[in-house]
């Protein structure tokens, strides 16, 4: 089980980090580097959305971004947590290889379940139109489809 409440910087080894530092100091002027020293002060539960959203998009910490996704939308039991940002939340998880994606299968299936027993895709109209249900629909897709792909 990962710890939610250790920071990043203890994810790395000791050269890691001083190549992201390194480079936050080279490339001050650019926001990325600036963004990845920020955020390996912080744990994985003072992440923003947006900040998840980034490091699968930048593939930095995927397997983490990845677990802290999951580990929200179980405590929320709903894919929809995040309002609006839900969407490019599951675009990005779908994003993600079969091999972490399977390692947390059950509560992937437990989530495709909730979806797709209480019909939730379909009570979010209130901000999703009908095509981005259906996109959302192909990201729940994916996901299955990665996670048993192995079983």
């Amino acid at each position: 089980m990962i710890n939610r409440k250790k920071t990043l910087k203890e994810y790395l080894t000791d050269e890691e980090y001083e190549s992201v530092v390194q480079n936050a100091t080279k490339f001050s002027d650019m926001s990325l580097p600036v963004w990845y020293l920020e955020i390996i002060g912080k744990c994985l539960c003072e992440l923003s959305n947006f900040d998840l959203i980034r490091c699968i998009r930048q593939d930095v910490f995927t397997d983490l971004a990845t677990f802290e996704i999951i580990e929200r939308i179980d405590e929320q039991n709903t894919p929809f947590y995040a309002d609006i940002d839900s969407m490019e939340l599951m675009e990005k998880l779908s994003s993600v290889s079969s091999d972490i994606l399977s390692a947390y299968k059950s509560k992937l299936d437990r989530m495709i379940e909730n979806v797709e027993k209480n019909d939730l895709i379909d009570l979010a109209d209130i901000w999703m139109f009908d095509e981005q249900k259906e996109t959302y629909q192909g990201y729940i897709n994916t996901i299955k489809n990665k996670i048993h792909k192995n079983w």
